[in-house]
């Protein structure tokens, strides 16, 4: 198996980690992890003629998880994940999942 992000459309990294308000895809550096701060880490490799991708979201220290945004946030993305995944079956429409996302996710706004 190969980290399927290195090197496509040269991105340099063999994972994402995206902080606080980068949406997805972000470039791992050398920031310094902060209380308070969220993080997504997005690993995908590929593997005899397959791609995988799995991601979590953490929040960093008590003071993220005291901050009623980011937990907002990020449950309301667990939430939307939970939702798609109900509607996962032969024959869905791709778009049927953005549509349960974004229906959700404007709910919780």
């Amino acid at each position: 198996a190969y980290p399927s992000p290195l090197n496509y459309n040269n991105f340099p990294k063999s994972c994402c980690t995206s902080i606080n308000e980068v949406i997805c895809h972000g470039i791992p550096d050398q920031r310094v992890l902060l209380d308070g701060d969220i993080l997504n880490i997005d690993v995908s490799l590929y593997h005899e003629g397959y791609h995988a991708d799995l991601n979590e979201t953490y929040y960093i220290g008590d003071k993220a998880k005291a901050d009623p945004d980011s937990v907002r946030v990020v449950e309301a993305a667990r939430e939307c994940l939970e939702e798609s995944i109900k509607a996962v079956k032969p024959g869905t429409l791709i778009r049927e999942f953005g549509n349960i996302i974004e229906k959700h996710a404007k709910a919780k706004n």
